[in-house]
């Protein structure tokens, strides 16, 4: 039985802040991958809170704080556009068993629909094949095509960064 004294509480407490500074860490084979579900608060165009649990939505990438085309704020845009997709409705998240920056990535749906695919669909994310293994492609040329969100917007050549989009 481990007694927590002290020096117990303080390993404990180191222990538990080295457990969760990892980034990219796999879970270990025998750990659950267990469904998480609830009501979810948007952080932003590709992250949202469930029950106090950060989830980095799967596959996908939305433009980052601070991202502006032109007059318009598309970190706000894509934000605002995946809350008010999200509503009140419960979203069901398949985490993949990895996590980055301390957040669960997650494949999530609300009333089967899946959010990567609707935010792509819509313009204010896109797909990121290394992460997708191109699920999001037919729906960010589509939105390419009739110039929905970002896509119909004079965004910098920069908008997305130095990320590589490119298949893996």
């Amino acid at each position: 039985m481990l007694r927590h004294g002290p020096l117990g509480a303080s390993v404990l407490f180191a222990l538990a802040l080295l457990a969760d500074c990892s980034e990219a860490v796999p879970q270990s084979p025998g750990q659950s991958h267990a469904e998480i579900a609830g009501v979810a608060s948007v952080t932003d165009g590709d992250t949202i809170e469930i029950h106090g649990t950060p989830i980095r939505l799967s596959g996908f990438d939305a433009p980052e704080s601070g991202s502006m085309c032109g007059e318009v704020n598309v970190y706000q845009r894509a934000s605002l556009a995946l809350s008010d997709f999200i509503g009140t409705q419960t979203v069901h998240c398949a985490p993949d068993g990895t996590q980055t920056h301390r957040r669960t990535v997650a494949t999530c749906t609300v009333n089967g629909a899946e959010l990567g695919q609707h935010m792509v669909r819509e313009g204010w994310a896109r797909d990121w094949p290394r992460f997708s293994h191109g699920a999001y492609a037919d729906a960010e040329d589509s939105a390419r095509a009739a110039h929905r969100g970002v896509w119909g917007l004079q965004c910098p050549a920069d908008l997305w960064g130095n990320r590589n989009y490119s298949a893996p």
